[in-house]
């Protein structure tokens, strides 16, 4: 089942609350054994953070280029735009599934910033055909930047760090950032 941003935050919320709140009712009853106080706290934390691995994110975008950011609970089967469906499932809380309904190719593109003179590096393209869907590992489960949002030539890292964003762009929209009207 897809579910909404609003809704996925709203019933990651009600069930952290309820994880808790049924580990302090243990340890309401029991707080003459420490142990057990002890077990009910990190059974409420250890259930509470399995909650929010759960589920994973689905971006999916249509004909026209626009994109929608899901949250997947269980499974389910997504129409690829050309009458054909593709079954996904969350695979692990950093695997982020892209549907492309459109007839366009897509590139996922991995952008490095790192704090040694504001130097952008790009790598690690991921290539998504017409109406098809892409698991990709992504290790801040998000794409950052759509088709024509400009990205930015540096952003700020600290520490000899880098910082890794990912661009979702049409393919060619790597030489061209004009290319998006074409499309329109």
């Amino acid at each position: 089942m897809l579910l909404s941003p609003t809704t996925y935050l709203i019933l990651k919320g009600f069930a952290g609350i309820l994880l808790f709140a049924i580990s302090f009712y243990l340890i309401k009853d029991r707080l003459e054994s420490k142990k057990k106080a002890v077990v009910s706290i990190v059974a409420g934390a250890v259930g509470f953070v399995a909650i929010q691995f759960a589920f994973s994110k689905v971006y999916i975008i249509d004909k026209d280029l626009i994109y929608e950011e899901s949250y997947l609970m269980g499974s389910t089967k997504q129409s690829l735009g050309n009458g054909k469906t593709a079954k996904i499932s969350p695979s692990n809380f950093q695997q982020v599934s892209v549907i492309n309904q459109s007839r366009f190719k897509l590139i996922l593109e991995e952008i490095i910033y790192t704090d040694n003179a504001n130097s952008v590096s790009s790598k690690g393209d991921y290539e998504i055909p017409p109406h098809a869907a892409l698991e990709v590992h992504l290790p801040n489960n998000e794409i950052t930047y759509f088709f024509d949002q400009n990205i930015p030539d540096a952003v700020e890292v600290r520490g000899g760090n880098s910082k890794r964003q990912y661009w979702l762009r049409l393919e060619s929209q790597a030489d061209n950032d004009d290319s998006a009207e074409e499309y329109e």
